[in-house]
């Protein structure tokens, strides 16, 4: 704006000079306008003024066309850098955003980690909560399988009790034919451990009277059972007489069977 002001200032001073330089002209006549043949006035203009203010709005104008183009180029110059400046400004923003776009992909992927990890959590979870009502049902199931075989226990060895006084009973009032087996008939019983009894037969053998055969006789538990026999007698044999014996709880007959199957083994 300043420099069209200027311009325009300098135009209105030439065209003032001019206005002087027509006031100021001189006539080509010596008086002034006379009545001669010619009719026409003659007039005299300083070119030479005229020329020095051409040349100084000349010079004033190239001034400011030269101010102008260094403003301008200035202006470009600086249009430039702040062009430069966004520019830079763009791409580092850009690479900011790529970051972030970066950083978010990042967090996605942990929250989706993070929550795989937590539902993986959750049903190991479950699965640990299902595994301990399974194991307090099997608990609780053994619990009472224990407190039954707890209660049969008690019921066998109340029955052992009965039986065993049952046998101390009978063998007291077997006492006299026992010492009569005993001296006569080759035959001793002898206590091995708890609940356990030996019983020693000699005269079984006709070529060594002196030979002592024996079974060992578990009385731990409702049904007997032998636990060794010297020698060993056959499986199907021993089997047989001992289930005799449960079954009709009758040991005399036993210790009979055991005899005899001892002498017939040959053994």
């Amino acid at each position: 704006m300043t420099s069209l002001v200027s311009l325009k200032s300098g135009i209105e001073t030439l065209d003032a000079n001019i206005g002087t330089a027509t006031s100021n002209g001189k006539a080509t006549l010596d008086s002034p306008m006379s009545t001669t043949t010619s009719n026409t006035p003659q007039f005299s203009f300083d070119f030479d003024k005229l020329r020095r203010n051409m040349e100084a709005f000349q010079a004033r104008f190239d001034a400011y066309i030269a101010n102008d183009r260094k403003r301008i180029l200035e202006e470009r110059n600086a249009f430039e850098k702040d062009m430069a400046e966004a520019r830079e400004h763009e791409q580092h923003m850009g690479n900011q955003i790529e970051h972030y776009k970066e950083k978010e992909a990042e967090l996605v992927q942990e929250s989706a980690r993070e929550q795989q990890e937590v539902q993986e959590t959750e049903s190991s979870i479950a699965e640990f909560t299902r595994k301990k009502q399974d194991l307090t049902i099997l608990r609780d199931a053994v619990v009472a399988q224990i407190r039954e075989t707890q209660s049969l226990l008690d019921k066998k060895r109340a029955e052992r009790s009965v039986d065993r006084a049952k046998f101390l009973a009978q063998s007291s009032l077997n006492a006299p034919e026992l010492a009569f087996w005993e001296q006569n008939l080759g035959m001793r019983i002898e206590g091995f451990k708890d609940d356990q009894l030996k019983i020693v037969y000699s005269l079984v053998s006709e070529s060594s009277w002196n030979r002592e055969y024996y079974v060992l006789v578990d009385l731990s538990d409702h049904e007997y059972e032998v636990l060794r026999c010297e020698p060993q007698l056959e499986n199907s044999v021993l089997e047989g007489i001992v289930a005799r014996l449960n079954e009709s709880r009758d040991f005399g007959r036993f210790l009979t069977d055991i005899r005899k199957a001892f002498k017939e083994s040959g053994l």
